[in-house]
């Protein structure tokens, strides 16, 4: 097996990938697959295009300087002032780029209204939907439908100021032996961008004594609503 064509390959392989993926998040189709098979294909890419400079170090130096004068070719200038010229414009957020960057995104959403991502409607529809989904899979312990609105990494601040995930709320659920009903109400949602909503609740449990205040905020994956990050807290009394 020759080394250096299994380099080639392996660079090429994750190129396309990372390509897909990448394309997929510039048009807004992003999600926790797509976002995490880019980052993961990323670092990959990384250490096949190490492999493949080691490889190819002498014809990377031929190509950048001349060997009759040993002055830089100008086939090198012109890359680093493209790369340099959009590391700036990205860095410093210049408006010709942060529209450029968005293109993709406005291109595929071009019929959100313009006066914002999402309108009041829309916003607590979606609320209210995920909040009555939340409250129906609870209620009757349904781990694989509370999954798909809470997923097991959704971080929870309780009442009692105890931290849990998504995975620990299946976990209670399978444990408890007391029927357990809760009501949820949303008193607010508001829209943070066209992919995230914030979340402001009451809750009614079937064996508290009083109700609780919740905030969660809600966020667009792979085209569904979920619930990625909860608190609750008991209500002050004035």
């Amino acid at each position: 097996m020759k080394s250096k064509n299994l380099v080639s390959l392996s660079v090429s392989a994750v190129f396309f990938v990372l390509s897909i993926t990448g394309l997929l998040i510039y048009f807004g189709q992003g999600g926790y697959v797509v976002d995490h098979t880019h980052a993961w294909f990323g670092v990959l890419f990384f250490i096949a295009a190490v492999f493949h400079i080691v490889n190819n170090w002498s014809s990377i130096v031929g190509y950048s300087k001349s060997r009759r004068t040993g002055s830089i070719q100008k086939e090198l200038i012109i890359p680093v002032i493209i790369v340099a010229i959009f590391a700036a414009g990205i860095g410093f957020d210049v408006p010709v780029f942060k529209k450029l960057g968005n293109a993709g995104k406005d291109l595929v959403r071009g019929s959100r209204p313009k006066g914002g991502p999402l309108s009041q409607n829309a916003v607590d529809s979606i609320a209210n939907a995920v909040e009555t989904a939340y409250a129906a899979a609870y209620s009757k312990g349904d781990t694989g439908a509370l999954a798909a609105v809470m997923p097991v990494k959704t971080a929870l601040l309780t009442e009692a100021g105890t931290i849990l995930s998504g995975s620990d709320i299946q976990k209670n659920l399978l444990a408890r032996t007391t029927p357990e009903v809760i009501k949820t109400k949303v008193d607010r949602a508001e829209a943070l961008d066209d992919r995230t909503i914030l979340v402001y609740g009451t809750s009614t449990n079937s064996i508290a004594t009083s109700p609780s205040v919740y905030s969660h905020i809600l966020k667009e994956q792979d085209k569904k609503w979920k619930i990625i990050a909860a608190q609750r807290a008991f209500p002050s009394v004035q």
